[in-house]
């Protein structure tokens, strides 16, 4: 027994240097595939990658799909354009796969929001962005909602912008009820306090659209090009260390 304790610990160490080593090279591997494109975006690099790219390059969990020359990323079962990806902030800008830029009659196909981004299970993609140095720093929203509200009565507030005057016609409604019914959207952070008390939030939507559209006298328009501008969302979930030591 003796002598096989040398050896048995030589083996251990051995093949703690295996996959420490295989560990390493798959890292280093990941890093050096060459950039791939898809239609407009192009320089698709680790953390992404596209599906037909080599088992060993990218993170499987930012998958991409390329699709009739058009990047798509498939979030929590919505399909989204890619419109953009910023690698100096961490940042990709999505777009729901119903909004068509030059269509005013286009609407999205999903309902999404922040509380999406917040659930446990989710490390993937955050609707914040870090920012500050090594010792101070705060997270700033990416994006704003825009809320769709669906009302038993007529509403006459300036922060409610009237769907029937954009030609708004949503086939999807989660409500049943042969009533009809008054359809409002409702941009920026959406209170209870704000909320009619004959109308419920049917469907939500993020939008990062550089203007300011919180003025309660936004337009159909207005509402068109928040939405196809899209959305950002941060990668950056994990605390980079390296990014804030300046």
């Amino acid at each position: 027994m003796g002598r096989e304790l040398p050896f048995t610990a030589g083996l251990t160490a051995l093949t703690v240097f295996v996959l420490v080593h295989k560990t390493c090279s798959t890292e280093n591997n990941t890093h050096q595939c060459a950039p791939s494109s898809c239609g407009n975006i192009q320089n698709i690099r680790y953390p992404f990658r596209l599906k037909s790219d080599p088992e060993a390059c990218g993170n499987q969990m930012y998958e991409l799909s390329c699709e009739n020359n058009q990047a798509v990323l498939y979030l929590f079962e919505g399909k989204y354009y890619v419109q953009a990806i910023n690698y100096n902030n961490y940042t990709i800008r999505l777009v729901d796969s119903g909004i068509q830029k030059d269509n005013y009659f286009s609407t999205p196909s999903y309902s999404l929001s922040r509380y999406n981004f917040s659930l446990p299970y989710l490390h993937t993609y955050t609707t914040s962005e870090r920012k500050g140095t090594k010792t101070s720093w705060w997270y700033p929203q990416l994006s704003r909602s825009l809320v769709l509200m669906s009302c038993e009565k007529p509403v006459n507030s300036p922060f409610y912008l009237d769907t029937s005057t954009c030609n708004y016609n949503d086939n999807s409604s989660s409500i049943s009820d042969s009533k009809r019914r008054y359809r409002y959207v409702k941009v920026g952070e959406t209170y209870a306090s704000q909320v009619e008390d004959s109308c419920q939030a049917e469907k939500m939507f993020l939008t990062s659209w550089p203007v300011n559209n919180d003025d309660p006298n936004i337009s159909c328009t207005d509402v068109h090009h928040e939405l196809a501008y899209g959305f950002e969302i941060s990668w950056l979930v994990v605390s980079n260390s390296k990014k804030f030591e300046r």
